[in-house]
């Protein structure tokens, strides 16, 4: 109990024993005693009602303040979970959006790097093929260079080939004569 309902009960019942000691204790009749507990007891009877229905409309005023608090709680708690997945959704929209982000620069950033790659692979073979072709120039070259030796030197083995089957002709055709003029002799 608390202490308001505690004090009306107490007054109720202290009221009721100073009625009942001061009727007992004073000099009168039976019958005008009877009749004033009996006034005494409606007294206290309409009192006891008129707390009661206090009592009661306090009750109600109090489980309507209560219901009203709890309303209103009900709502701060609805705010507050929407406040909460708004800030959520937030939060998830903001990292979804630095994610792609990150995402598109990772993926610029890689587009960028194989495009060097595919660019200094194309110089490398760009120059690889520049210097084949050097190289094949200078073979190229060096084979015409090594066939004009080759077509010099036959031009030269050719003379000193005629000039060698002249000779030997002539030594033929000596020899021939002298064997002949011996054979005659």
């Amino acid at each position: 109990m608390g202490k308001t309902s505690g004090f009306l009960l107490g007054a109720i019942i202290g009221g009721t024993a100073a009625a009942a000691a001061a009727l007992l204790l004073a000099p009168e009749s039976g019958k005008e005693i009877r009749g004033k507990l009996a006034k005494q007891v409606d007294d206290l009877m309409d009192a006891a009602a008129d707390y009661s229905d206090v009592a009661k409309d306090k009750g109600l005023d109090l489980a309507e303040i209560a219901k009203d608090k709890a309303s209103q709680l009900a709502q701060q708690a609805d705010g507050l979970a929407s406040t909460l997945k708004g800030k959520v959704t937030d939060a998830n929209d903001e990292m979804m959006d630095t994610t792609s982000e990150l995402t598109d620069e990772v993926k610029k950033q890689t587009d960028e790097l194989s495009d060097r790659f595919k660019k200094t692979a194309n110089e490398v073979t760009k120059q690889s093929k520049e210097h084949a072709q050097d190289i094949f120039i200078e073979v190229d070259d060096a084979a015409k260079d090594a066939k004009e030796t080759v077509q010099e030197g036959k031009e030269e083995a050719k003379d000193v080939a005629k000039d060698a089957t002249d000779d030997a002709k002539a030594i033929t055709e000596k020899l021939q004569d002298e064997i002949k003029e011996e054979a005659n002799s």
